[in-house]
């Protein structure tokens, strides 16, 4: 058993304990006991090595304490409350060098004792938060408050009739209770009068807010109409619309709408100065993640005759070994959140089942890294965004930022998009040269030789990067003396193997469906009578029949649901069943058209279905403009006939009855008519049998002659 942070050990007596911190250079464990409010202690390895041993303590498979929620679902005041602990923890974890020294009581106590200073809070809370922080896995939701504990979720507290509050000391502006209706009144007007480029002060923000929402229309002296300021009881003071500024305020969107967004990234967004800053702890430490688009042209996998342009490849590299950690390879567009998604949970999950999928077979150890970082450096393309930085966060994961137009900031990673040009370029068809997308006069058409699909360039770029993980040789890395002395080769997988035994970094590991929740891109699917229903397939589980939602569907009708699912194999989807679990549904098995497929794959299969389809209805509606004319010309020439044939003396009644007795009568005429036809055609079967009898017996005679002639002639 390999120990690593954020395992959970448990006791043979119950205990629970989430380890923290590993050194291993001195074989010190930091762990947290998960049923008690103390600080983290030391263990020794070898002692837990030993219990394990002997069977008295186990690791546990599932981690119980993580609590699977959409950022969404969460209320306005758990997501404030998250995000304030959130900030303390930090501003903790910033007042020392490293995490190792906060677990030593002579750093943490003068840490803690800046932060109560900065924050106005007390010791007590401060410690519950860092408590939680550690037990929760060192992710920003640990420090959601436990609402969903408590009674009356979600219930709206009576406003009564009594002003809430401190009475003033003077003057007839008491205010009044604010509710919902006054606090939207506040959202609407910070929209339509703050969050702009006039940028209105918040004195003239109120007043306007007041002159929509606060007047009322009154005729003066001349018979004009005048809005009129509602009765001051009536209206909310200038510091009760401070007050809820600061509570509902965006600082982001407030320097963003009023300053605009280049001077917001200029200004205020964190820049840091070089690739390789806080690498040096070791492997895990810093992560660089970037994306461009490769310089080759694909063909559809429905059909190669279509050109479908240029792939983006995202790539992720741990700065500290150049060990390429995970990858995606899509048409999405560049820098979109989805791309940038999926190669995040492809670093940070196992790649056995990714590599399957391509054909691709990996032995032991030549891709085995499934961690969480400490820190992502990107530029503002890749993880630009509240979504996504919301959703890194959600981790645990602090992200730096580059500033614009400076891929020598990324020199890592740009190296190995270099490399891997490099390597598929001599083979490969379709190839843009010179990364330069221009076709000169009397030069070939590159485009038109282009003949990989995505999937099978998927698997040329996971070859190349297993070579690079294994094999490739970093001449421009530096050796450090120990690892010279330890002839420690320059190949990322042995650089990333001797900075996991030297090194201080932390390989933190997190549960696969919480990396999921945060990082794959979501969607709307509907529960309907035939399965769970995602664009044109259908999905179903063990624990979705067993709870009768498609049963359900039929009889109330079907339902929109959220799913998450992963671009780049379509056969599961993921959605949150009513035991908040994280649960898979598996594509159902008369579906295997789209299995193993990623989204662009299937996106083709259904257009080019439809293309089908489209060119069939076109036939479809030929014929049967021509049906309806042979069907107007029968009926025409039937109607013709009976008016021609209707005799007009017979009454309605008449007509009327028995039908059922003439029904009888036409069908033994219908029956006699049959009989006839049946016997004209055996008849005409007989003649024509004969006779294709005769003509045979002449035919074989005619021939008997001639061979017999010919017999004849050559004996003469």
């Amino acid at each position: 058993m390999e120990l690593k942070q954020n395992m959970l050990l448990q006791f043979s007596d119950g205990k629970i304990i989430r380890i923290i911190f590993c050194d291993r250079l001195s074989s010190i464990i930091y762990v947290v006991d998960m049923d008690a409010l103390r600080w983290p202690y030391v263990m020794k390895m070898e002692v837990l090595y030993s219990l394990s041993d002997k069977g008295e303590i186990d690791l546990m498979d599932e981690d119980i304490f993580f609590r699977v929620i959409a950022e969404e679902e969460l209320s306005d005041a758990e997501s404030k409350r998250r995000d304030t602990a959130w900030e303390i923890v930090n501003h903790v974890l910033d007042k020392v060098e490293n995490e190792k020294q906060l677990l030593a009581s002579k750093y943490r106590e003068r840490a803690i004792k800046d932060t109560l200073e900065s924050y106005k809070v007390n010791y007590t809370t401060v410690k519950n938060y860092l408590i939680r922080y550690w037990k929760g896995g060192k992710t920003r939701n640990a420090l959601l408050p436990n609402f969903h504990l408590s009674g009356a979720k979600g219930k709206e507290k009576n406003v009564g009739e009594k002003k809430r509050g401190r009475p003033r000391k003077s003057g007839s502006k008491q205010g009044v209770n604010i509710d919902g209706k006054i606090k939207k009144y506040f959202k609407i007007g910070l929209n339509r009068y703050y969050y702009n480029e006039r940028q209105n002060s918040l004195k003239a923000t109120y007043e306007l807010i007041l002159k929509d929402f606060f007047t009322e229309e009154k005729m003066d002296h001349e018979g004009r109409t005048v809005p009129v300021i509602m009765d001051p009881t009536r209206i909310p003071t200038y510091h009760q619309f401070l007050y809820w500024y600061k509570q509902i305020n965006n600082p982001k969107k407030e320097l963003i709408s009023r300053k605009g967004t280049r001077n917001y990234f200029q200004n205020y967004r964190a820049i840091i100065g070089d690739s390789t800053q806080d690498a040096g702890l070791g492997p895990g430490s810093l992560w660089q993640i970037d994306a461009t688009p490769f310089d080759i042209y694909l063909v559809s996998s429905s059909n190669r005759n279509i050109i479908v342009g240029r792939p983006i490849l995202y790539l992720v590299v741990d700065v500290y070994s150049r060990y390429i950690v995970g990858m995606n390879i899509s048409f999405e567009p560049f820098n979109s959140y989805t791309g940038v998604m999926v190669a995040l949970a492809n670093s940070m999950s196992p790649k056995e089942d990714y590599c399957k999928q391509y054909g691709i077979s990996l032995d032991k150890g030549e891709w085995d890294v499934a961690c969480v970082p400490q820190r992502i450096f990107a530029d503002r393309g890749e993880l630009n965004g509240k979504q996504i930085e919301s959703a890194i966060e959600g981790l645990g994961i602090s992200i730096l930022n580059a500033p614009a137009y400076r891929a020598d900031y990324k020199g890592v990673i740009e190296q190995a998009f270099a490399q891997l040009n490099i390597k598929v370029k001599p083979f490969a068809d379709g190839i843009v040269k010179n990364g330069i997308n221009v076709v000169e006069r009397g030069d070939e058409e590159y485009r038109l030789k282009a003949n990989l699909t995505l999937n099978e360039f998927n698997r040329v770029v996971i070859k190349c990067v297993l070579f690079h993980n294994n094999h490739h040789v970093l001449n421009e890395y530096v050796l450090d003396e120990m690892m010279i002395s330890e002839e420690v080769e320059k190949v990322p997988s042995k650089i990333w193997d001797y900075g996991m035994k030297n090194m201080k970094g932390q390989l933190r590991t997190l549960p696969e469906n919480i990396i999921k929740l945060h990082l794959l891109p979501t969607a709307i699917g509907s529960i309907t009578s035939r399965g769970l229903k995602y664009m044109k397939m259908l999905y179903a589980s063990d624990y979705t029949l067993k709870n009768n939602w498609f049963q359900n569907a039929r009889i109330d009708g079907s339902r929109k649901i959220k799913i998450w699912y992963d671009p780049r194999d379509l056969s599961h989807i993921y959605v949150i069943n009513e035991d908040g679990e994280f649960h898979k549904l598996t594509l159902l098995e008369h579906l295997t058209k789209f299995k193993n497929k990623g989204i662009e794959e299937i996106n083709q299969i259904i257009e080019y279905e439809e293309s089908l389809d489209s060119k069939s209805k076109d036939n479809e509606l030929q014929a049967k403009m021509k049906l309806f004319d042979d069907i107007e010309d029968i009926v025409g020439k039937g109607r013709k006939k009976t008016k021609a044939e209707k005799d007009d003396s017979l009454s309605k009644t008449r007509r009327l009855k028995g039908i059922r007795e003439n029904q009888q009568v036409e069908r033994e005429l219908q029956r006699n008519q049959m009989r006839e036809i049946n016997d004209t055609d055996q008849n005409d079967y007989e003649v024509l049998v004969d006779s294709n009898m005769l003509e045979d017996q002449n035919e074989d005679l005619g021939m008997f002659s001639m061979l017999q002639k010919s017999d004849w002639s050559d004996e003469g």
